[in-house]
């Protein structure tokens, strides 16, 4: 069976067997939300949706994307399983799926976070999220969001819209 063609629950085997095989079972796709915050339930209105829902529509529906509590680690690895599932995207498409993925569905633990994911969540310059880490390890990590906030620079207001998906 190609994979356009698997649908319901042959495609969501497919793609546990797929992410089991890269160390994310299907079941991490559906884990709890972190104590206290809201999950989303359906795809944000953002530029990229409609690609995302294009490309991922053609194999499972986007139940399988929200709600969901995963990290960039893991979406990264969950988009690679995708690609070699055989997802067809081009690279630039690709771009775009990430860039919206991790803007809009990825959870940040803000503590632990390289300057990268600090980057691709937050939606800020490489020179910004340097300054973010190198704030955080100044004082020894963020407790709160309102830590966070004091980084110079960085947009409270972005800070308090990512507020569900960051953790400390």
């Amino acid at each position: 069976m190609t994979m356009a063609a698997r649908t319901g629950a042959s495609w969501a085997f497919a793609l546990g067997v797929t992410l089991a095989g890269a160390a994310l079972p299907l079941a991490a796709a559906h884990a709890a939300a972190p104590a206290g915050a809201a999950q989303v339930t359906e795809l944000p209105d953002a530029p990229g949706k409609a690609l995302v829902e294009q490309v991922c529509a053609t194999c499972h529906g986007v139940d399988l994307l929200v709600p969901t509590t995963r990290t960039v680690t893991q979406w990264r690895d969950t988009i690679g399983a995708m690609k070699t599932a055989g997802a067809k995207a081009s690279d630039e498409e690709w771009k775009t799926i990430t860039g919206y993925i991790m803007g809009n569905l990825a959870y940040l633990n803000v503590n632990k976070a390289t300057s990268e994911e600090m980057r691709l969540v937050l939606d800020i310059s490489d020179t910004l999220a340097q300054a973010v880490v190198a704030h955080r390890d100044g004082q020894g990590g963020f407790k709160t969001l309102d830590d966070m906030k004091k980084v110079p620079e960085l947009d409270s207001q972005r800070v308090d819209a990512l507020a569900a998906r960051l953790t400390f």
